[in-house]
């Protein structure tokens, strides 16, 4: 009998534990979760992506993981496309899916003016200097046309980025979203 009784105390705390939603995320940490894990997916500088590139090329280690879970070498036009393009596209779907509301709708619309103006570089900017690399052109030239990247696109993407973060932390701070704000090192240079 003592047995049964606990079992269901058990039960019931189960069922009172998930219909009170003891463990979800609440909307305000929702939010931020998309838009500030997200926007620092954007890189601060393109130098860093392609070091990365270029070392993982040279090793023979360039690889994607395809919609089937399989590896799979890959050229820096294909890793630029198959890895940061898909990544954009995700993150800017998975905000177009988030319910909106009158205190939200310009976080939502800073974050999609972001990613898109970020999305549009990776598409046409990064895959230009990818099919270079493939290409075998000198390094002296790749490095010309990453250090015009920088020149011309960065201010820009930080202008966005810090619209989106001017937006998004009071967001969080007025609703009590609990963030750690940590300091990383600028592996740009």
């Amino acid at each position: 009998m003592k047995k049964h009784f606990l079992f269901y105390l058990f039960i019931a705390f189960v069922f009172l534990m998930t219909s009170c939603g003891l463990g979800e995320k609440s909307y305000p940490e929702q939010v931020f979760d998309k838009v500030a894990v997200a926007a620092n997916k954007v890189p601060n500088g393109f130098k860093v992506h392609f070091r990365e590139i270029r070392g993982q090329l040279k090793a023979g280690s360039l690889v994607i993981v395809t919609p089937e879970n399989e590896v799979k070498k890959v050229n820096a036009t294909e890793y630029v496309t198959n890895h940061y393009v898909a990544m954009f596209e995700k993150d800017m779907l998975a905000i177009k899916e988030m319910k909106t509301d009158e205190e939200t709708k310009p976080i939502f619309a800073a974050t999609l003016d972001l990613f898109q103006y970020v999305d549009n570089i990776y598409k046409t900017d990064m895959l230009r200097i990818a099919k270079m690399i493939d290409e075998g052109q000198p390094n002296e030239d790749i490095d010309t046309a990453i250090d015009e990247l920088e020149a011309s696109k960065s201010k820009l993407i930080d202008e966005r980025f810090n619209k989106v973060y001017d937006l998004i932390m009071p967001y969080a701070d007025k609703h009590g979203v609990d963030y750690k704000i940590m300091d990383t090192p600028n592996f740009s240079k």
